[in-house]
Parts: C-alpha cells; sequence; structure tokens
C-alpha cells in the first residue's frame, strides 16, 4: 500500500489529507506539524489512530532534515507521495491592493518576506529532505499546494486587485514547482503545482470585518464564475485533489492544475 508525507498537518487541509490518507487501511501516512502534542489530542478525539506525527517547521530546513531522517525509520521501502500544504496567507495585508502599502511600506516587506520564507523556501526545504525517500519509491509524486490566486490571466477581467503578498509569491511557488519538475524528470519524479479551490478552513466563526472581506472577494470571483456560491469544504477539496493526484503522470509535471483538474480555479 502506499506511503504518504503531508507537510503541514496540523489543521484545516492538511489535517483533512490525514484524515482522508489514514481512513484507507494499509496506508502509511506521516504528517508534520509543529505541536504533536495538541495534534495527536486531534487526531484521538476525530477517532484517527494510524498515522504518524513528527515535528517539523516550515521556515526551518534542519527540522524537516530531522524529520525526514525520523519518517525514514517508518518508511523502509521509501515515500510515495509527498504533499507540501504548509502555507503562510498575511491576514492584515490581503484585502489590500498595491497602492494601498502607500505608508505601509514596513508591513508590506514583512508580509512579503514572511511569505517567502513559508510559501517558497518551505517547500523547496521540504522537498529537498525527502528526495532520497522519494528517490526509493516507484511512485515518486511532489505535490506543492498552491492556489488558484497565482495565475495572472483572471486577475485584471475580475478586478482581483488584493493578496498582493500571497498571490505573488505563490507565483514564484509555481515557477520553483517547474523547476523541480525539469530537473527531476528524468528520474521518474513527478512534480506538481495544485490549487485546493476556495476552501472554509476556519476554526472560529470570523469578524464582522472578515465576513465582509470574504463577502467582497467571494462577489469579485462571480465575475468569473458565475456559478461560484463560495467556499467548499476541507472534506470535498481534498476528495477532489485526491481525484487529481491519483491522475497525475509524467505528461504532467511541472504544470499548475486544480482541484477539477484543469485551470478552472473554482
Amino acid at each position: 500500500m502506499p506511503s504518504y508525507a503531508v507537510i503541514g498537518a496540523s489543521r484545516g487541509l492538511g489535517f483533512e489529507w490525514l484524515r482522508q490518507l489514514s481512513s484507507v487501511a494499509g496506508n502509511t501516512v506521516v504528517g508534520s506539524v509543529r505541536d504533536v502534542r495538541g495534534t495527536q489530542e486531534k487526531l484521538k478525539a476525530a477517532n484517527i489512530t494510524n498515522v504518524t506525527l513528527l515535528s517539523a517547521e516550515m521556515k526551518d530546513y534542519k527540522s524537516l532534515n530531522a524529520m525526514a531522517a525520523e519518517a525514514a525509520k517508518v518508511l523502509p521501502n521509501g515515500l510515495d507521495y509527498l504533499i507540501v500544504n504548509g502555507a503562510y496567507q498575511p491576514q492584515e495585508s490581503f484585502p489590500l491592493p498595491p497602492t494601498a502599502f502607500i505608508g505601509k511600506e514596513d508591513l508590506l516587506r514583512d508580509d512579503m518576506l514572511e511569505s517567502l520564507e513559508v510559501n517558497v523556501l518551505g517547500p523547496m526545504y521540504s522537498i529537498n529532505a525527502f528526495l532520497p525517500l522519494l528517490r526509493k519509491s516507484s511512485i515518486k509524486k511532489i505535490i506543492v499546494i498552491s492556489t488558484g490566486m497565482a495565475d495572472p490571466d483572471p486577475v485584471v477581467p475580475s478586478g482581483a486587485a488584493f493578496g498582493v503578498p500571497y498571490a505573488s509569491i505563490k507565483a514564484a511557488l509555481n515557477m520553483v514547482v517547474a523547476k523541480y519538475a525539469a530537473e527531476l524528470q528524468p528520474e521518474g519524479i513527478t512534480v506538481l503545482a495544485l490549487s485546493p479551490g476556495l476552501v472554509n478552513t476556519a476554526e472560529k466563526a470570523p469578524t464582522p470585518e472578515g465576513m465582509a472581506m470574504y463577502g467582497a472577494m467571494v462577489q469579485t470571483f462571480q465575475t468569473l464564475y458565475p456559478k461560484f456560491q463560495g467556499p467548499i469544504s476541507p472534506e470535498e477539496s481534498v476528495t477532489m485533489q485526491a481525484k487529481v493526484i491519483e491522475k497525475l503522470g509524467m505528461a504532467e509535471t511541472g504544470q499548475f492544475l486544480s482541484h477539477y483538474g484543469n485551470k478552472q480555479w473554482l
């Protein structure tokens, strides 16, 4: 049965990946979290037992290298699927268009640098740490979770001027994925940037300001996707992503696809 490592698995999509993957008898599932004890309690509450949790921090390559070394003990035959899910989404700067950062240059710089560390360097650290295990597999699939906001084509037609640090850095991540695909293709390793859709991962009720922001965002997206009704659940997103990953072959390596398996982001 296949083996999986989920980087960034303590909540939201990452936790849902653990839940769904561990529900298949025979799967070997490893998840990286910052708080092992707290996540173990969440797993216990959800009646999830066959998951190995290991401590790692996306910004710390040493911790990811150490995690991969520990993971090797439960993955003697290598790693089939690496799912790099962990990400940073700035909150204060997210609603702002580019010119709104006039006078807020420190906020712009801080969010850009934090996004770079977590959303670009973190996936690179993760892939590099697990490459030895992936090379031992016959499946060899790397999936990096991106966002449809990283596609520049819909930006002007939809008027989506917000999310500058997040979307810009995720676009850089997509290029990194393509570079890995180009390098690793001769080894039969498939690499994909995958958008999960707009997913409701909130663990508590949003503030009125948050509701207003997301309402405006939904209206913006509906200019291009009239049938779009709002965020989907983590369960629905992961189920759809899994279908895309299962069909993924070398013909798709380096691509940037949605949870529909195409360029339909919502």
